[in-house]
């Protein structure tokens, strides 16, 4: 099994506007709510990959209780805990026009010691069940940045390969936890180690650090520059499809979905690698996580993967 770990959930609400105008009486052309947070999308594309996942985290109030009741309609298991304080909402406007996107978080709620105890406890419970588990997205503001640092150790001491997807300061932490694989974006890559990165060699030069830390799997994320994929036999390199771009939200969790279910399955990497880029590739194309794996494997025939290392 797959579990997920999300910390600060969230209602994503997404309105579409013509011609968004700030500061101006606008009109709502479409509504859409969605269970959100990183680890619940994972959970949905593993999900819709074919994949057992279990979702975990925090939750609290009426939206706490819908975004439950969402994912159980999606048929996927959940276990959260329960504070109590509401989880929050988030919102995007898409301006239909420009296809620009404004999107306005909220920071979530402060998160008591108790929960997170509690937590604690159900992560070791969990991970005794759980061949992977993935802790991705960002923390409460109370929190301590190295909780995915504690978390991950739990998760390993009862033999269970950990994925984390964060950024600054959190993904420092975690990284001294040694999970099995990371996921940063260049950019967390640049923030978490304080650099400009220039070019591939620099990306491959960090990366090599990360290994020799004993992180077994370190996979960035540029863009339209591709995928690299570190490991302790060979560095590759994946160019992305060319599609047109719908929307690039959810591409980052597509990807990490696809390599906890490669992982879970004993996929070879180069074949995880090259389906987790077509699943992006898919998701910006049609603006949705949701995925069947033999989708992804069509798409993945035009993804070009090299050794770089």
């Amino acid at each position: 099994m797959i579990t997920t770990v999300t910390l600060n959930a969230a209602v994503d609400k997404t309105i579409e506007i013509e011609n968004f105008t700030p500061g101006q009486v606008n009109r709502i052309i479409k509504t859409e709510m969605e269970a959100g947070g990183k680890g619940i999308n994972v959970s949905k594309a593993v999900n819709s990959l074919g994949g057992e996942t279990l979702c975990t985290g925090f939750l609290g109030g009426q939206t706490g209780k819908w975004i439950n009741s969402r994912l159980r309609n999606l048929s996927i298991a959940s276990d959260f805990i329960w504070t109590d304080k509401d989880t929050r909402t988030n919102v995007k406007i898409v301006d239909t026009r420009t296809r620009e996107i404004t999107d306005i978080n909220d920071q979530g709620e402060e998160i008591a010691d108790i929960f997170v105890q509690k937590l604690s406890e159900k992560i070791k419970e969990t991970a005794e069940v759980s061949s992977v588990m993935v802790f991705s997205g960002s923390i409460p503001q109370n929190i301590s940045n190295d909780i995915y640092k504690g978390f991950v150790k739990i998760a390993k001491a009862n033999k269970c390969k950990t994925i984390v997807d964060t950024n600054g300061s959190a993904l420092l932490e975690a990284i001294k936890g040694v999970p099995y694989m990371i996921k940063p974006n260049i950019h967390e890559l640049e923030d978490a180690f304080g650099v400009k990165i220039r070019n591939e060699q620099e990306i491959i030069r960090h990366c090599k650090n990360l290994l020799e830390q004993g992180i077994k799997l370190v996979v960035v994320s540029m863009g339209a520059d591709g995928v690299i994929l570190a490991s302790e036999r060979k560095i590759l390199k994946a160019d992305v499809i060319q599609v047109r771009v719908k929307n690039t939200v959810g591409a980052g969790d597509t990807m990490v979905a696809v390599f906890a279910y490669g992982i879970h399955q004993g996929m070879d990497i180069e074949e995880t690698l090259g389906l987790s880029v077509a699943a992006a590739a898919l998701t910006v194309s049609s603006g949705s996580i949701i995925h069947n794996i033999e989708e992804v494997k069509n798409m993945s025939g035009k993804v070009k993967i090299r050794e770089i290392g």
